[in-house]
């Protein structure tokens, strides 16, 4: 992309807002060198991307990636050799946490976010170079006592060491001030030696080695002989100590080195996703809808198709921002707009260039749906002042020379944005320039927006099929712009009228009146019968959107309504259901209280809990058949489906259940066919087949309408090790009931030692579980106190 022009759209500004946003150095770094591409695909990827991280950003709320430090240099340093200090190492680990964290909550999601989750799983698992850190330093980055056998007794020793020299040196601190030679009560430290002031003409009342002078001469800073020893042996087990610590910290650095590779893919993964997040964050600042989350990208177009802005708004300015539409379309490849000075022309043509530029970068778009930009190849600009005291150009010859390079460089696929053409020399030169350089445009098929005030060139236009006139608007009665951009009418200059607001003196107002040629003046008065005219139709075009818009309203309000009884309807069911679930696990628990009864006294007690489960059971079942049946009275009637069409693998609702059943055999000669409900296996009739399951897709393309999936294995074990209690405890609970209902009688559940936190949740949740009948941790080869072994009830 032409750097001159990328420059004059002010593009960079919107980069050092993205870069802003982004919570780490290496996410600003990315920002940074963020350019817009002129690669169709690899502009619908970053696009792609955006969407992905909007999607993301709505399926897991939470998430963020907080910051995640620059690291690079640390973890070349290792791979050198170099030994890195515990406060490196700590922000090692602070990187390799937060991947970590994005690897678990992107990597999984493969389906729904695709690029995201690609990017994620080129993060490696960590998780041995993490838990070596953690049991090497504490949180606050120090060494820990254990992170060596030899490291705790060498600091016990320094720590035993210190004691006694400071005992002794506070007994001789004491006997100094008694004796009147010390100069204050204080034990300091000079070069690593405790040491006491003593007064300069007292300093042989102790036998000491001198450390230090005051400034004055009138206080020396000595170290007794007494303490001498003792501060030799406090010394040598602080080396000892800086030594384990130091080949401690070699160690760890040895292991760090030997991820280098995959921590620096890790970092530059962890940018990337920070990036796209980064645009999520500037999409939602600048209320820009595009990319829509899910989208297909189809506003994203090839060359030559039309570009076309719907409510576009300029990124960079604030308050109540005025949104414009535009097009440019194969029939009229030029856009030129007229109008009055501080109207809008120069920000309306700033906005389609810069969101041009934004869209190929990958970045949100400000404007609605019904957008559709082209993928340029180029984007070229001449906008403002071009003077340059430099070159010795004036304005005019410093936009002639920027406009002939665009010339020489435009083409069928560039986008072309000039401002003010013709401006600064003689007007007749001027528009007779700027129609040849409109003309030369044209012919090279590129896609143009100008901006002008010479009324020969809003004649050019409306006489060219290739050209469409545009204006920004201006009320004639206040003489205030209106900054609305008005597509297919000439503006007007409203120079006289301007000035006559202004306070122009009259006599001169009437000068120039006369003096305004003719035709200029027909024209003036054409485009303002135009503009009356224009005004007309538009109220007439509100009062009927606003007559369709409250019309709309009042659907919605009915159709509001109409869902708000169906969910008192459908929670109502929901209340009920649940009621009779804690009812039937009530009866679970009596009816095994009761069979332990049984084996002591009579078989009443286990006969009446039985039955009182068998009722609660069919109650249940009768509510879930009662909201199955409304759920399929809201998706309206279904024909029984033709037995010929069921095929092995499908799923089909039989009369009088709520649960789907697997075909495991087409229909047979006989007219039956084999099904697995649940655990059971049987075979039906074809007739009582009362319609076919809709396929997952389907499914998810009709969110109003949720059916229950068929009940399938979990399997046995599940591994919820290394997640937080939010994630953990639902999947329990989730695969609890899933294998109870798929028949399982041994569970395993992995959760790991750590904290112990996970470990205690997962217990206290299996306790009070009424499906569970009993659990323990597992055994030394299953993995001890990091499993817990449940058996379900029967």
């Amino acid at each position: 992309m032409d750097p001159k022009s990328i420059q004059a759209l002010e593009y960079p500004k919107i980069i050092a807002r993205l870069a802003a946003l982004c919570a780490g150095p290496a996410g600003r770094a990315l920002a940074d060198q963020l350019e817009p591409s002129a690669d169709y695909d690899e502009v619908l990827r970053r696009q792609g991307a955006t969407a992905e991280a909007r999607s993301l950003a709505k399926l897991k709320p939470s998430f963020a990636l907080g910051s995640a430090p620059e690291v690079s240099d640390r973890i070349n340093a290792a791979s050198r050799g170099g030994a890195l200090p515990p406060s490196d190492v700590a922000e090692v680990a602070a990187l390799l946490r937060t991947a970590r964290h994005a690897r678990n909550h992107v990597a999984p999601l493969a389906r729904e976010l695709p690029q995201l989750a690609q990017i994620a799983q080129r993060i490696a698992d960590f998780s041995d170079l993490i838990g070596q850190i953690d049991r090497t330093l504490d949180e606050r980055g120090e060494v820990l006592d254990s992170a060596s056998p030899e490291l705790g007794p060498i600091r016990a020793e320094v720590r035993v060491a210190h004691d006694r020299l400071v005992a002794a040196i506070e007994r001789i601190m004491r006997r100094a001030v008694s004796d009147g030679v010390a100069q204050e009560a204080l034990v300091t430290e000079r070069d690593g030696r405790y040491v006491i002031p003593l007064k300069a003409e007292a300093r042989s009342s102790i036998p000491s080695v001198v450390h230090d002078v005051s400034a004055s001469g009138a206080t020396v800073f000595v170290e007794p002989l007494a303490v001498v020893e003792q501060g030799n042996r406090w010394r040598e087990a602080r080396l000892a100590e800086e030594h384990e610590i130091e080949r401690i910290m070699r160690q760890l650095s040895i292991a760090i080195g030997a991820e280098a590779g995959a921590i620096q893919a890790a970092l530059r993964a962890i940018a990337e996703i920070d990036l796209a997040m980064a645009k999520v964050r500037l999409g939602s600042e600048l209320d820009a809808p595009l990319p829509v989350a899910n989208d297909s990208l189809a506003w994203l177009v090839r060359i030559p198709q039309d570009l076309r802005l719907q409510s576009a708004r300029h990124p960079l300015l604030s308050g109540d921002v005025v949104p414009i539409s535009l097009a440019i379309t194969q029939d009229a490849r030029c856009v030129l707009i007229t109008g009055p000075n501080t109207g809008g022309k120069t920000v309306a043509l700033k906005t389609v260039g810069l969101l041009a530029l934004m869209a190929q970068a990958g970045l949100p778009v400000p404007a609605e749906l019904g957008t559709q930009l082209p993928v340029f190849e180029d984007v070229f600009a001449d906008i403002g002042d071009e003077q340059s005291i430099e070159q010795s150009l004036s304005t005019f010859s410093a936009h002639m020379t920027n406009i002939i390079r665009i010339l020489d460089e435009a083409s069928e696929s560039t986008l072309v944005l000039l401002d003010e053409l013709g401006a600064g020399t003689d007007p007749t030169e001027g528009s007779a320039l700027g129609r040849a350089i409109l003309g030369h445009l044209l012919d090279l098929d590129a896609a143009v927006v100008a901006t002008t005030h010479h009324s020969e060139l809003k004649v050019f236009a409306h006489s060219n099929d290739g050209v469409v006139n545009a204006s920004v608007e201006f009320n004639s009665e206040t003489l205030q712009p209106t900054y609305k951009l008005l597509m297919g009418t000439p503006g007007r200059s409203n120079a006289i009228a301007i000035a006559d607001r202004l306070g122009m003196p009259p006599a001169v107002l009437d000068r120039a009146r006369s003096a305004a040629a003719p035709s200029e003046a027909s024209i003036e008065d054409l485009l303002e019968t135009l503009q009356r005219e224009r005004d007309t139709l538009t109220d007439a075009r509100r009062a009927e959107e606003h007559a369709r818009a409250e019309a709309e309203e009042i659907r919605e309000q009915l159709g509001r309504r109409r869902e708000e009884i169906e969910n008192e309807r459908d929670a109502l069911i929901a209340r009920t259901e649940r009621t009779l679930e804690e009812e039937l696990s009530a009866a679970r628990r009596e009816l095994r209280e009761a069979e332990r009864e049984l084996r002591k006294r009579s078989r009443g007690a286990a006969a009446a809990a039985r039955a009182l489960a068998d009722d609660a059971a069919q109650r249940l079942e009768g509510v879930r058949e009662e909201r199955a049946r409304t759920r399929r009275r809201r998706a309206g009637p279904q024909a029984p489906p033709d037995p010929t069409g069921i095929g092995v693998g499908d799923y089909i609702y039989l009369q009088g259940l709520s649960e789907p059943g697997e075909v495991l055999e087409a229909v047979a000669d006989d007219g039956t066919l084999e099904v697995q409900l649940g655990a059971l296996r049987t075979r039906v009739r074809a007739d009582q087949v009362e319609r076919l399951a809709p396929s997952r897709e389907s499914a998810q393309s009709q969110p109003s309408v949720v059916l229950p999936a068929p009940p399938l294995d979990p399997g046995s074990r599940i591994e919820v090790r290394g997640q937080t209690l939010d994630e953990a405890m639902p999947a329990v609970e989730d695969f609890l009931d899933r294998a109870y209902r798929a028949g399982q009688q041994r569970l395993e559940i992995v959760h790991g030692k750590g904290t112990g936190t996970l470990r205690a949740a997962v217990r206290r949740l299996l306790r009070d579980h009424p499906l569970v009948s009993s659990f323990e941790p597992g055994s030394r080869h299953e993995g001890g106190e990091g499993v817990t072994i449940v058996q379900m009830v029967r």
